[in-house]
């Protein structure tokens, strides 16, 4: 499963992710081969085994196994730690493999045992033993402290990012993979998604969505023509820029956040005095762009378009895109940051889109068919509802409810509902009085959405009502986890930077809590 984050470090929108499934195991400290015979007259190994330790720099506890075989094979691996012990078959048949081999545990001993086997299941060779010896973490590596309940986690690994580091710890918070994205890029720029095929979806500084295998090898550089010229080999895609969230579809598509700027007129000044006087300004408002794998963009949406550009908030006033236009254009422009899109995904179950609207407390569903809307979740203030109340998402009770405010991440569970990080900001819209941080919150929210009533309910969270509450005023994410029904939060600007695990209950349980140290985020 994917993790959760936008951001450069454990917590900015982590994609911190929890991989399903099992890593394949192993590894050694150089080169190595072994001297096995063939014993199939008609299958024979052709290359013995070599593992490779580290092929990339960047990913030091990765392994590349590679061996031919004159007719079809399969690859089997055992692996022991001194410690634990674990085994990974390989169930695809090929005559030449190159195998990722990953979930070294740093600066300990291994031996891994390979086996070869042809499709009745008989080993074509004697099993060959490797010794690998791992190196310690680096000395700036991030002190990780975990306690967690093992059977009640989502099976797999949690990935997150931590001072330049995307980090694979296992149920204890042992260091099992990392990945210094250093190397090219300095640091994440805000997210991170497990693809269909397994590798790395990673959104990067200057406008870069690059998709990473588990060796640490680049497969596909992605920029936008409008604000990047692209590194040589890079695919473009004819958008002004790539910002916060790019996600894959079933199709192999993927979904990024764009952004496009627009001049009104009469534009509100101050989201605190409604009698403020208007004047011009240039707003930027998200685009989200479907584009394959060529870079041949397939389709667009402006929310500038679909919503109403007037409509304001607590941050729609806020000139973040200033120095990124002035970049574009040279010329330096004052921007009003409209809607400030954070999170895409596709619905696959009737082929919908929903994006999170940080600055207008929105999160937004419609067609990708038609781009019509279908709901809007968030508070109704200042909404026109003679042109969106139709959509406008109203609470299936009088019981007290709270909408989300400057949300991030929606998810969507198999049962239908929609999990969300529910920053809080202010819990109040334009021009009402703003609850003090001292006494705000924030939550993992689930809602439950009646499409044909357009009426919304809270089902669970997480937040409001612990024993430990937090408030975190910018990033965090909250992510289902398929297997158990699990979610896994990433805290916003906290230190120390933390994520856990819970399961869906009220109350909830943890069945993991970690923690870096002091001085990481």
């Amino acid at each position: 499963m994917r993790y959760s984050l936008h951001s450069h470090k454990i917590l900015r929108n982590l994609l911190l992710l929890l991989f399903i499934g099992f890593f394949s195991i192993s590894g050694c400290n150089n080169n190595s081969t072994s001297d096995g015979i063939g014993n199939n007259d008609i299958n024979v190994v052709t290359k013995q085994p070599i593992l490779t330790m580290a092929p990339n720099a960047s990913t030091p506890l990765a392994a590349l196994l590679e061996l031919k075989t004159s007719g079809l094979s399969r690859v089997s691996i055992n692996v022991s730690d001194g410690i634990d012990q674990w085994s990974k078959d390989f169930e695809q048949f090929n005559s030449n493999h190159s195998l990722p081999v990953l979930g070294f545990k740093a600066n300990r001993s291994h031996t891994v045992t390979v086996r070869v086997l042809d499709i009745d299941d008989i080993d074509l060779i004697e099993p060959v033993v490797f010794d690998a010896i791992t190196d310690s973490l680096p000395e700036e590596f991030p002190e990780i402290s975990v306690t967690s309940i093992p059977e009640l986690m989502e099976p797999g690994v949690t990935l997150f990012e931590a001072s330049g580091y995307l980090i694979a710890v296992n149920e204890i918070g042992e260091v099992v993979w990392y990945h210094d994205i250093q190397f090219f890029s300095g640091n994440l720029d805000r997210d991170v998604r497990r693809m269909n095929n397994g590798n790395l979806l990673l959104l990067l500084p200057r406008g870069r969505i690059v998709e990473l295998d588990m060796l640490g090898n680049i497969i596909n550089v992605w920029h936008p023509t409008g604000s990047e010229e692209g590194d040589p080999g890079s695919i473009a895609v004819d958008t002004l820029a790539f910002h916060h969230e790019v996600s894959e579809m079933q199709s192999g598509n993927l979904l990024v956040l764009s952004v496009e700027f627009r001049r009104f007129f009469d534009y509100p000044t101050s989201p605190f005095n409604p009698l403020a006087p208007t004047d011009s300004a240039v707003v930027a408002g998200d685009v989200i762009v479907e584009f394959a794998p060529d870079g041949t963009v397939v389709n667009e949406w402006s929310l500038l378009d679909m919503l109403d550009p007037y409509r304001i908030n607590y941050s729609s006033l806020l000139g973040i895109y200033d120095d990124f236009l002035e970049s574009v254009i040279g010329v330096p422009v004052e921007t009003r940051d409209w809607s400030h899109g954070n999170a895409v995904i596709h619905d696959p179950s009737d082929d919908s889109i929903i994006v999170s609207l940080r600055h207008q407390d929105a999160v937004v569903k419609f067609s990708r068919q038609t781009g019509e809307l279908i709901w809007i979740l968030g508070p109704h203030e200042n909404w026109d509802l003679e042109e969106f109340g139709q959509f406008l998402l109203t609470p299936q009770s009088d019981e007290e409810f709270f909408f989300q405010y400057h949300q991030h991440a929606p998810d969507i569970t198999d049962e239908g509902t929609y999990i969300i990080y529910d920053n809080g900001n202010n819990r109040a819209s334009p021009f009402d009085p703003t609850l003090p941080d001292s006494e705000n919150f924030s939550r993992a929210v689930e809602y439950h959405i009646n499409e044909f009533t357009k009426e919304v309910e809270i089902v669970w969270e997480y937040g409001q009502f612990e024993d430990e509450t937090f408030y975190t005023f910018f990033i965090g994410d909250a992510d289902y986890q398929p297997e158990t029904g699990n979610v896994l939060i990433t805290f916003g600007v906290r230190q120390p930077a933390r994520l856990i695990e819970v399961k869906r209950t009220t109350p909830a349980q943890k069945v993991i809590d970690l923690s870096l140290s002091e001085n990481f985020t």
